[in-house]
């Protein structure tokens, strides 16, 4: 079981590092001040978490029991706020920026799915949708609160396949972990949520709407 848990402690940190990245990069180009931008990476970052953690009664949340989580968003938010500080940016940089973006919050729902799908199934077994929809919210939670602080409508509600990719990966690790498969099952989900959320990127997929 200790090998279980560094494994999700390494997602965890993966993250919280990919979602301080989309947050701080929503702060900028929402021309926040530093702190304001440090609020955005930090709802982004630990969000999600705080909402899974207080769902299965585990309180304080892990991200509020140690410096880990909020040292990592601090660190972070520097690092994007010296580099945009002191960057002349052109076209070409204000692409790469944009995509680097993308590939965080890729990254961010990936990691956030398969840790927020293992706790909520190793928390109650005996419900498996309990463990999807954990994973689903997690993942999404983040960038929910990100949004919405930034005054704009989520991207889980407008953007091309976003939440699905979450939800396919829950189901993935749900139905391996029944099979008793727990390291296969994180890996592939992971593998799975991230690569279905790059291809929904770069071809453009949409969910039918009206």
């Amino acid at each position: 079981m200790l090998g279980v848990h560094f494994l999700w402690t390494i997602f965890d940190v993966v993250g919280t590092i990919a979602f301080a990245l989309s947050g701080a990069f929503v702060g900028v180009t929402r021309r926040m001040d530093l702190f304001g931008i440090f609020v955005l990476a930090g709802a982004t970052a630990i969000g999600g978490g705080i909402i899974r953690d207080m769902m299965v009664g585990n309180f304080p949340p892990n991200s509020l029991r140690t410096f880990l989580y909020l040292g990592i968003t601090t660190a972070v938010v520097c690092i994007v706020f010296i580099t945009y500080r002191f960057h002349r940016f052109h076209r070409k940089s204000t692409i790469i920026f944009r995509k680097l973006y993308l590939l965080a919050d890729a990254l961010g729902l990936a990691s956030f799915t398969v840790t927020g799908t293992a706790i909520g199934y190793y928390a109650a077994p005996q419900y498996p949708v309990f463990g999807v929809v954990l994973g689903l919210l997690t993942a999404i939670g983040g960038g929910i609160i990100r949004d919405l602080l930034a005054q704009r409508i989520p991207s889980v509600l407008k953007e091309d396949v976003y939440a699905l990719p979450a939800l396919i990966g829950g189901i993935v690790y749900v139905g391996l972990a029944m099979l008793g498969l727990a390291y296969l099952a994180a890996y592939l989900t992971f593998i799975v949520v991230f690569g279905i959320r790059m291809l929904a990127i770069y071809y453009g997929w949409r969910l039918p709407k009206l």
